[in-house]
């Protein structure tokens, strides 16, 4: 009897302490912002539940809808990296045909999903913990000119030659010395020709999910019904999971266009002394995963002293936002000056040090008939010592 007490307690402190409806915000193309409990997602309209009414948004109005769910805590498990940004995280089963399967561990009802190896950049087999080493594997197998698969072992080498399969024993692929089988053990992680990689992205309305687990997945149908969701990703594969396993959710395709979508119109960048750095897409300078205070994003623009990126706007937009940070990268050294300018006016200028501001949220800014804009680092008060400079989440709003 006495042992019944303490599980009764457990129970309804465990009761107690669920989690309640997670509050959800909706950053609308208006400026807007939405708080409450977001209750349905039916036909690209949104339902968020407010503290008196029910309102329904086109999905296409909103820019991103933040959850904040708690991550998930780390465990060991692999990752796909997509050719379209995306990633999955999980166990790598097997290969089947053309396609790598793969297991969300953190859903262990979800079936495998059937990932088109077309698809895949690289595949990691044991993604680690470690952002150092993260960013290590990631430079590693940052190579956009090879002209063969590539497969890295644990011992540090690398073989090449062609991708065959592998299961739960054996790694198996055709190099110069023929057909070759390893232990699937020896094998930390592989990627594909470039020039064999194609995922074309659809124009039609879809959304970018960032899941607990870190895996991040654009779906081209979502629905959301009594706290599930269910998706459709862009390469087939189906998607059932609770509500509070999505951190944001960020619709394509509508009124806010992302920067990193468009190509810049120029970039200019002045060395210090030699060192030439270029700006980089949805990843660092040191091409590594955009992380500012402790949070990875999926969107945003790396640069460093002195450089500029210049875009053609031609008056087809009405606003821009963007957060600006130093990465996670900087070893305390990085100071830069900062500027956002508009037509060659100056909209916006803030300085970012390690010891002062990592990160800053800037105000909208409008550019309605605007026809340029111009994102600008510069030295700051250490010269060009770590001046790694993450523009995140940057949109530009389309007229209403």
């Amino acid at each position: 009897m006495r042992s019944v007490v303490p599980f009764i307690l457990y129970m309804l402190i465990g009761i107690t302490f669920l989690d309640p409806v997670q509050a959800a915000e909706l950053e609308l193309v208006s400026g807007e912002k939405l708080k409450g409990t977001l209750t349905e997602i039916k036909q690209n309209q949104m339902t968020l539940q407010l503290k008196t009414e029910s309102k329904t948004v086109a999905a296409a109005d909103v820019i991103r809808v933040n959850l904040d769910y708690a991550r998930l805590p780390w465990k060991k498990t692999g990752m796909l990296i997509l050719a379209n940004n995306d990633r999955i995280r999980g166990n790598l089963v097997r290969s089947e045909d053309d396609f790598l399967l793969i297991r969300m561990n953190a859903l262990p009802e979800q079936p495998e999903w059937r990932v088109p190896l077309e698809t895949v950049t690289t595949a990691f087999f044991d993604w680690p913990a470690s952002r150092f080493t993260q960013l290590e594997l990631l430079k590693k197998t940052d190579r956009p000119k090879q002209n063969d698969d590539l497969f890295f072992l644990k011992n540090g080498d690398h073989l090449q030659g062609e991708f065959i399969g592998f299961n739960e024993n054996s790694f198996r692929f055709d190099s110069a010395a023929g057909e070759t089988s390893v232990p699937r053990g020896g094998i930390q992680c592989f990627c594909f020709n470039p020039e064999l990689v194609n995922f074309p992205q659809p124009k039609q309305l879809r959304y970018v999910l960032n899941l607990t687990n870190g895996t991040r997945v654009t779906v081209s149908e979502l629905a959301l019904s009594q706290e599930t969701v269910s998706a459709k990703t862009l390469f087939g594969a189906s998607l059932v999971c609770p509500l509070s396993m999505i951190e944001t959710i960020t619709p394509r395709g509508g009124k806010s266009i992302p920067v990193t979508d468009l190509d810049p119109a120029a970039y200019r960048f002045t060395p210090y002394f030699s060192q030439k750095w270029n700006w980089e897409r949805n990843r660092n300078v040191l091409r590594g995963p955009l992380v500012t205070e402790g949070k990875e994003y999926f969107s945003g623009l790396g640069m460093h002293s002195a450089g500029e990126l210049q875009y053609q706007l031609d008056g087809k937009y009405a606003g821009f936002q963007t957060a600006v940070g130093l990465d996670e990268a900087t070893t305390g050294r990085g100071d830069v000056d900062v500027f956002i300018l508009v037509d060659q006016r100056v909209v916006f200028q803030q300085s970012l040090s390690d010891n002062q501001r990592r990160l800053v949220e800037v105000p909208r800014i409008d550019v309605t008939g605007a026809q340029e804009l111009i994102l600008k680092v510069e030295f700051g008060k250490n010269a060009d010592m770590d001046d790694h400079v993450n523009w995140l989440r940057p949109v530009l709003l389309q007229k209403q």
